[in-house]
């Protein structure tokens, strides 16, 4: 639009210049041969008196049958003495002295226009004297008409030519937009293409994919370091384990160095189990989206979790209650199974003793929800975001055994799944829920 009204208001200014500099010069023109006559027709009546002024108006009017000038000599009364029309106008002057009227063919009827300057000679005789513009109005009509069609057809042009650059421009935006999409669900190696027109939108295609490239090589390469440190720890630590196993077995004595090694393949166990976490999570951040996902029953699942922590929260004296029905969704049984599960082993872990867990499995207008309540501690508004980062802990968590990873899991599993994962206060206590899209 903004394309459009620069267009229009171009050939606007240029129709009323050619306005102003063809049709503003002959109307000039016109007013200057009209005063003109008039200076040589009172040099006559002041050299030749009145006889001599008709003498000279009436030759004028023989020669010019079409009459294109407008001649009239009138008493001080302003009745007609001699001219080419029958009566003084009606209408009066113009601010600048000029007279315009319609007068009327006597042969064809035609209407037309007249412009005219009265003017004043000695003893009261008035004089009248003008032109027939009728080529000047139909000039000018033509010239404002082709204005205005040349207005319109801007309008159209300027409007198609900017629906076709846009649709364009569009298109092109889209598939970087759509390139963004499918980086974002996990495929890093699709780019913008580039149509080689050398345009700034070709421009921002090629800095576009030099960023994808250098953000692939970055991620390959800490992918890779990850993965070499996470494979070299795991070896020797579960080296480390079978042997103190083998070394807890061949002790026949019962006692300290017995309880010791124990707690040392508990400590080992809980390393590997975070470095088990922590890879699980990077395969889920760099799969991006899951596409080959099954019909997973979420009662199902909840209810297995329930039962698998049953035991914790009846030491506890913790009630768990469920309000669920049967929704089937798209996605990974296990994953679905270790976010429930993380979910509520936070929940039995920071409930007091004879504390209360809901779990609420329902269906609204933005998808299926997934909430989990407790009676705990809750989490403070300012770390709400930061839980779900690795190694994250609360002030309140610290004393709590864990990594900090259950969270981080949860969060990666719930953008594997598309979906979204919030905490809100529950007062007392916490509200994790977990936003699934509508299947389609």
């Amino acid at each position: 639009m903004i394309f459009v009204v620069i267009l229009v208001s171009t050939v606007a200014l240029i129709g009323a210049f050619v306005l102003w500099s063809t049709v503003g010069f002959m109307d000039r023109q016109t007013n200057t041969v009209i005063e003109t006559d008039i200076e040589g027709l009172a040099e006559v009546y002041r050299g030749r008196g009145l006889h001599g002024l008709i003498t000279t108006i009436e030759l004028r009017i023989e020669r010019d049958p079409t009459r294109s000038s407008i001649y009239l000599v009138a008493d001080d009364k302003r009745n007609p003495v001699v001219g080419n029309i029958s009566a003084w106008p009606s209408v009066g002057p113009n601010e600048s002295g000029w007279i315009e009227f319609g007068l009327t063919e006597r042969t064809t009827g035609t209407k037309t226009t007249a412009r005219s300057r009265p003017f004043l000679l000695r003893d009261g005789v008035n004089l009248l004297v003008g032109r027939d513009i009728r080529n000047l109005q139909s000039m000018k009509n033509q010239i404002e008409h082709s204005l205005l069609l040349a207005m319109v057809i801007a309008t159209v042009i300027g409007i198609s030519a900017g629906l076709l650059l846009s649709r364009r421009v569009g298109l092109r935006l889209k598939k970087i937009s759509q390139t963004s999409r499918e980086v974002m669900e996990g495929n890093l190696s699709n780019r913008v293409p580039i149509l080689g027109r050398g345009d700034d939108l070709d421009e921002v295609g090629q800095s576009f994919n030099a960023m994808l490239d250098q953000i692939q090589q970055l991620l390959s390469g800490i992918e890779h370091v990850t993965d070499n440190i996470a494979h070299d720890l795991r070896t020797p630590l579960s080296r480390l384990r079978n042997r103190l196993i083998q070394l807890r077995n061949l002790t026949s004595k019962k006692g300290e160095s017995v309880v010791s090694i124990e707690a040392c393949v508990v400590e080992v166990d809980r390393l590997l189990a975070t470095f088990r976490a922590l890879l699980r999570i990077a395969k889920l951040e760099a799969a991006g989206h899951g596409k080959n996902f099954g019909i997973v029953d979420l009662e199902e699942v909840i209810s297995a979790a329930v039962e698998l922590y049953a035991p914790l929260a009846d030491e506890r004296k913790i009630a768990v209650e469920v309000d669920s029905t049967g929704i089937e969704i798209r996605g990974e049984r296990d994953l679905l199974m270790q976010a429930v599960c993380n979910i509520l082993d936070n929940a039995i872990k920071f409930s007091p003793i004879n504390g209360k867990i809901d779990i609420v499995l329902d269906v609204d207008a933005v998808g299926v929800i997934l909430s989990v309540s407790d009676t705990g501690c809750g989490v403070e508004a300012e770390d709400r975001c930061r839980v779900f980062e690795r190694f994250y802990r609360t002030e309140r968590g610290r004393d709590k055994e864990g990594a900090g990873l259950g969270l981080s899991m949860v969060s990666a599993i719930c953008a594997y799944h598309g979906a979204i994962v919030s905490l809100h206060n529950h007062n007392p206590g916490l509200l994790v829920q977990i936003t699934f899209p509508k299947n389609p």
